[in-house]
Order: structure tokens, then sequence, then C-alpha cells
């Protein structure tokens, strides 16, 4: 059975919240151990008459946390514990220990987008908030340009994960995924002038991978000490009506306190939470398309990177599955509606 669905519960949640669990992975790590829990308690954030409800939880992996909405609305059908089932692999993926990273250039490309059925997933976040250094840590190599000087990334940037054994002369179709680096949406002090700019450079490359179907995901880069801000709620309510799933990822987690972290997962927590609030179809667009998890990631500290690069793993094997349905769907089509327009 293919390894995103090989927990039971992993599959199960999938079935009842669509395209919401993507990223769920087996329930056994290949020492066939869990990850001890660590509760996260009132304590951890100190609730007062004004603070807002918690609407998290803390999965085996301490750096990830999830929506109690998805998870309580899994639990009305039956029983699920978070902290046993969710994030428990400690070592790296199969794909990401027998592969390897590299950049491709447009001239590989022959400047022209890739149209071969290879799941893609992009990494987009404001200027400085580590982009490259992430990218950097779950390619184990140093592939993101990184500067101190914001907005480095002008361009869209290609990643392929390629296995072991594939010689760079007849790789380009051979990849088992793409991670693609977007520009940052910059530094302006109008929430609209960067939106704007954004867009203008990015829009148009999101709309035609989504429309394809390559794009699988975006993960969302989110500053630790900063939280989300009207630039990013701006990008994430453009993602919603596009119809683009997307992860939110918390950086910089080493330069803020556990509070803190939980504060901001938890406003995004509410924010998934919020979608959903009243809604009896989730199959509807209306409800928005963020996921229910919350990765948080220091590069400094290592923290966080393996657990991401089970979510990107298990994003690379459900998008081979959904392109080769979508190949399977194009040629019917074609097959039939060539001659009844002749």
């Amino acid at each position: 059975m293919h390894r995103l669905f090989c927990s039971n519960v992993t599959a199960r949640l999938q079935s009842r919240i669509p395209g919401s669990f993507a990223s769920l992975h087996p329930s056994k790590s290949a020492a066939g151990k869990t990850r001890p829990y660590k509760s996260c308690t009132a304590a951890t954030l100190k609730q007062t008459s004004t603070a807002p409800p918690l609407l998290l939880y803390q999965t085996a992996s301490p750096d990830v946390y999830v929506s109690s909405a998805a998870i309580d609305h899994a639990c009305e059908h039956e029983s699920i514990n978070p902290k046993q089932s969710l994030f428990t692999e400690t070592k790296l993926p199969d794909s990401f220990q027998k592969s390897h990273f590299r950049y491709i250039s447009p001239t590989e490309f022959n400047f022209e987008l890739p149209d071969e059925p290879i799941p893609e997933v992009a990494f987009l976040g404001r200027s400085n908030v580590g982009k490259s250094s992430l990218l950097n840590a779950l390619t184990t190599k140093h592939l993101a340009k990184t500067s101190k000087t914001p907005g480095r990334t002008q361009q869209v940037n290609y990643f392929g994960l390629y296995p072991t054994k594939t010689t760079k002369e007849k790789s380009i179709d051979k990849a088992i995924g793409y991670i693609i680096d977007l520009p940052g949406y910059g530094y302006a002090k109008a929430p609209g002038d960067v939106v704007a700019r954004w867009q203008e450079n990015t829009q148009k490359f999101l709309e035609q991978r989504i429309s394809l179907g390559n794009l699988q995901r975006i993960y969302i880069l989110v500053d630790s000490r900063r939280g989300l801000g009207a630039f990013d709620t701006s990008i994430l309510g453009w993602l919603d009506e596009a119809g683009c799933d997307y992860t939110i990822v918390m950086t910089k987690a080493d330069s803020v306190g556990k509070a803190k972290i939980v504060k901001v997962a938890n406003e995004v927590c509410m924010r998934y939470h919020a979608q959903r609030l009243g809604k009896v179809d989730y199959e509807s667009e209306v409800n928005g398309h963020q996921g229910p998890f919350v990765h948080v990631t220091s590069c400094k500290k290592n923290r966080g990177i393996v657990d991401l690069m089970w979510a990107i793993d298990a994003d690379f094997h459900s998008g081979h599955h959904v392109l080769k349905q979508l190949s399977v769907d194009r040629r019917e089509d074609r097959a039939g509606g060539w001659g009844k327009d002749d």
C-alpha cells in the first residue's frame, strides 16, 4: 500500500477532510518507536479572560501542531489521538535518503516551464523570512543563495529531487518531485503595494502550475517573531480564491520562547477553524484551502526539518497519483472530443 496511506488513521482522516491531511505520515517510525509527547497546556500559553481559546493539538512531534477543528471533526466518527498517530517519524523519508537535490537552470528547461507530470511544492514568504536557509536545510545543500539583504530571490528557481543513480544529462524528466523557490513579497509599507508587485511577478506562474495540476501545495513561511501579518493574510486570501492548498511554516523558532510559538500557531489554527465554522460542505472552496498543520522550524537548531521533509514526501507521492489520473482523463477527453467538432 502507498506509504502515505499505510496508517489507517491517516487514511480515515484524509477521507473526512479532503485536501487537508496530505501531509500526514505513518504512525510508526522505522524503529517502531513513537516520540515522547509533551502536552500543550495552559501552562505553556497562560490563559486569561481575554486570551483566545486554544484551538490546536500537539502531534507526536514537538514541532508540528494540528488544528483542533480538524481532529474534532474526525473524532465525530471515531477516536483519533494526534499525540500517537501524527508525525511520529524521526528518520528521513526514503525518498530523501536515497536521492539528491540539484538546481535546474532555465536552459535545461529550454527556457520553458516544465510540463511533465512531476509533482511540485512551492515555498513562499515575506522577504527575510529565512526561506533560503530553510530550503538549504531541506535539500541538505547550499542550493539557495542566502543574503543579509532582503529580497535576494528575484526569479522562480527549481530544485529537483532525483534518485542518486540518475545522471545529470538524463535526469530532467526523472525527478521524483520539484521544490520551487518563489520570490518573496517584499517590504513595502502598504500591503496593497506588496501584493500588487507579488501578483505581477508570481501570480500568473502559480495560476499556470495550478491549472496543470503539477503544484500540489504551497508552504507559506511566517516569521515566528511576528506571526501572520497583513501581507501574509492577503496572499492566503488569494490562494483560497485560486483553489491552491497551502500549509503554514513558522521560521526562526530559535528566536522566541515556547509561549510565543504556541500563540502564533494558535492564531494560524484559529484561521483554519474560522474557515470551517458553521460549514457543512467540506468540499466547498468557500471553506478555504489552508491545511490544518502548523510546522515550527529553526535552521540554526535543525528543528522541524525532518517533519517538513515527511510533509513534502507525502505531497510528492500523492501528487504522482493525482497527475497520473489527470493524464488519463486528458487522454480520454482528447480521444472523445475532437471528432465531434470536425
